[in-house]
């Protein structure tokens, strides 16, 4: 009888015992990232793992932070002055334990700034700063609008550097297929960078380069007029005086006749009715040529355009929309770039980049010192484009 009563007042106690589940054995799931520099911060994923007791780099304890541990994560960071190089981590519970690899690298990569700020695919662009290390190094290009981290790849596309100089502060890059205009990230040793300021991306159509490429590629389809010193358009196509870019350029060049110092135009061919494909809003929108007056001083060359009219664009207005360049005193070719907003119509409002389907070309001396006088001009261009923002 005694026995029995010992028997029941200790049923409590064991079953206790009894309804205490083992420790689980914990499980490695990932870390993110994979490799990262002292002091970084570090997501480690697994299941059983909410009594972390001992947290290792290569055998030696590190701290953490007993509030950041859950079940199924810690936060933890890489403790300072860790070596650098691959090491081994691992995780203790009353459970068990597991490892997993894991490698110290340099500080994150700092992004100074980038040259040039613009460009099309496979263009390649340089950029400096600081960190440049493996692994992995990438480059990454916006494609959105969203920011750049882990969770919106989708907005980005990378390129991998092919030069990185001994120093891990310069490095070039190709623009990738697919870069839009945003800032540039650059993801190395365990971290990021992004630079503050744009990288704009453009698509270029090309007019022409005067040597049968382009949407207006034809050199005898091009309609002169005027000119002292030159006549037919054979004669305003040359490949030397000055030195080409390449090939083929359109050289103009003369002395006005008259007061209102045009010297003559040339143009794209009017019989033309297509126009050049230009899809984006006018204030991302570009013509872009290369020019070289040969140190000729004293010309502008006035930049053109006629739209296509008719039912598709029933606003459309045959008087050009033009712009003019005062061209550089030095010699050497210089890329131009001139925005469409600045092309407008004497009381007629600003283009249509879609319904532009004539370019025209026209060269005009300059006044004199006197006022009156108008001085002979020279200009060669090549490379015609237009050129959208992306």
């Amino acid at each position: 009888m005694k026995n029995a009563i010992y028997f029941v007042a200790l049923l409590p106690i064991l079953l206790l015992f009894t309804a205490c589940p083992q420790d689980e054995e914990p499980m490695f799931l990932s870390v993110e990232p994979e490799f990262g520099s002292e002091g970084q911060l570090i997501v480690l994923k697994g299941e059983n793992i909410g009594e972390i007791r001992e947290l290792l780099f290569n055998g030696k304890p590190i701290p953490f932070n007993t509030a950041y541990n859950s079940d199924v994560a810690l936060l933890f960071r890489i403790p300072m002055e860790t070596p650098l190089g691959p090491t081994t981590v691992t995780v203790r519970t009353d459970g068990g334990s597991f490892e997993f690899p894991f490698l110290v690298s340099e500080l994150p990569p700092i992004i100074k700034t980038f040259s040039p700020r613009n460009g099309s695919p496979g263009d390649t662009i340089c950029v400096f700063g600081e960190n440049f290390f493996d692994p992995p190094l990438m480059v990454w290009f916006r494609t959105g609008e969203m920011p750049m981290d882990e969770t919106v790849r989708q907005d980005s596309v990378a390129s991998e550097p092919f030069f990185v100089n001994e120093t891990k502060d310069t490095m070039k890059v190709v623009v990738p297929e697919g870069a839009g205009t945003g800032p540039l990230v650059v993801e190395a040793n365990g971290g990021v960078a992004e630079v503050n300021v744009n990288y704009f991306a453009f698509r270029r159509v090309l007019i022409t380069d005067f040597d049968g490429n382009g949407a207006r590629g034809d050199n005898s389809a091009l309609r002169t007029q005027g000119f002292f010193e030159q006549m037919g358009i054979d004669q305003h196509i040359q490949s030397s005086n000055p030195t080409p870019i390449d090939g083929n350029f359109l050289k103009m060049s003369g002395r006005p006749t008259n007061s209102s110092g045009i010297i003559g135009l040339i143009e794209t061919s009017s019989a033309q009715s297509d126009t050049f494909d230009i899809s984006a809003p006018l204030n991302r929108s570009f013509i872009e040529m290369d020019v070289n007056s040969s140190g000729v001083a004293g010309g502008i060359l006035r930049v053109s355009f006629r739209e296509l009219a008719g039912d598709a664009n029933p606003e459309g207005r045959t008087r050009p929309f033009t712009n003019d360049i005062r061209l550089p005193e030095t010699r050497g070719w210089k890329t131009i770039r001139l925005p469409l907003v600045q092309f407008t119509q004497t009381n007629g409002g600003p283009v249509n980049p879609g319904f532009i389907n004539r370019i025209q070309f026209v060269l005009v001396g300059d006044t004199g010192p006197n006022g009156t006088e108008r001085n002979r001009a020279q200009v060669a261009i090549d490379n015609v484009n237009f050129v959208e923002s992306i």
